[in-house]
C-alpha cells in the first residue's frame, strides 16, 4: 500500500506591488519606537532601502546605508524622507537600528529605519519585490533594490539591484517629488533599468530589437551632452 507524502511547505502567494499601486497599511516601528507607516508620508516622496545590520558583506547593506547617508545630507529641506526597511526583524529591534543608524549619521527626522513582526516584515517586503532567504548559519541573503514611493505612498519606480548611484535615486526622487533635476541623472537611471531589463530583471522581457536601437540611441545621446559640455568648458 503505497503512503500519501506529506504536501511540501509553501510560502502563500505575494502580489507583488506595481507602479501606482498603495503599499499597504502595516504594524511597523521607527528606530525610536514610534509607530510608522508608509501611508503617513507628510506630504513628502520616499526612498525604501532593504539592509539587515549583522550583514559584514561590505559591497551590500554597509554600502545601501553609506549610500543612504550620502543622500541625506542633500535632502534637508526637500519633500523628501528616506526609510531603511530590516529584513531581519527578530534581531534587529528600535535600539537595534537607533544604534545602527548612529554610525551612519541617520537623522529620524528625514531616515527612519523600520522594524515589524516577521510576518508583517516578510508580507511588506516581498510586495516591494524583494526576495530573501534566512540560513540556518544566520546569514540572511536578498536580493537588493530600492523603490520610490510618491507623497500619497504609491509605488512610484522600482530600481533593481545595488549598482545604483546616490544621484540617480535622488534624479528619480526629486521627479516623483516634482522637484527639477539634473536630465542627466534621469538618462543614467533609465539606462540602468534598461540593463536590468536586458538581463531579466524584476518583471522584465529581453530587449527586442527596437529597444535595444533605443538604448544605443540614449548612450550617444549622453556621450554626444557630455562631448559638448568638455567643447564649452575649454578654452
Amino acid at each position: 500500500m503505497r503512503m500519501a507524502m506529506p504536501a511540501a511547505r509553501q510560502r502563500p502567494f505575494v502580489p507583488v506591488l506595481r507602479e501606482g499601486d498603495a503599499v499597504p497599511a502595516a504594524g511597523l516601528t521607527d528606530q525610536r519606537g514610534g509607530r510608522f507607516d508608509f501611508a503617513t508620508t507628510g506630504g513628502r516622496a520616499t526612498v525604501v532601502s532593504f539592509i539587515y545590520t549583522r550583514c559584514r558583506d561590505g559591497s551590500m547593506c554597509p554600502l545601501v546605508a553609506a549610500k543612504f547617508a550620502r543622500m541625506q545630507r542633500e535632502l534637508r529641506g526637500t519633500p523628501i524622507r528616506l526609510v531603511t526597511v530590516t529584513v531581519d526583524p527578530e534581531y534587529d529591534t528600535p535600539a537595534v537600528l537607533a544604534r545602527y543608524g548612529a554610525v551612519f549619521g541617520a537623522d529620524p527626522a528625514v531616515w527612519s529605519l523600520v522594524t515589524g513582526p516577521p510576518r508583517t516584515i516578510d508580507d511588506i517586503v516581498a510586495r516591494l519585490g524583494i526576495v530573501v532567504e534566512r540560513r540556518r548559519s544566520g546569514t540572511i541573503v536578498h536580493t537588493e533594490g530600492v523603490v520610490v514611493l510618491d507623497a500619497r505612498g504609491r509605488v512610484a519606480r522600482f530600481v533593481d539591484g545595488a549598482a545604483w548611484l546616490p544621484d540617480d535615486v535622488l534624479g528619480a526622487a526629486r521627479e516623483v517629488a516634482s522637484i527639477p533635476s539634473d536630465p542627466l541623472n534621469r538618462v543614467r537611471l533609465w539606462l540602468a533599468s534598461s540593463a536590468s531589463a536586458l538581463c531579466g530583471g524584476r518583471g522584465a522581457t529581453p530587449l527586442s530589437v527596437a529597444g535595444g536601437l533605443a538604448l544605443l540611441a540614449a548612450i550617444l545621446a549622453v556621450l554626444t551632452t557630455a562631448f559638448t559640455r568638455a567643447l564649452r568648458a575649454s578654452p
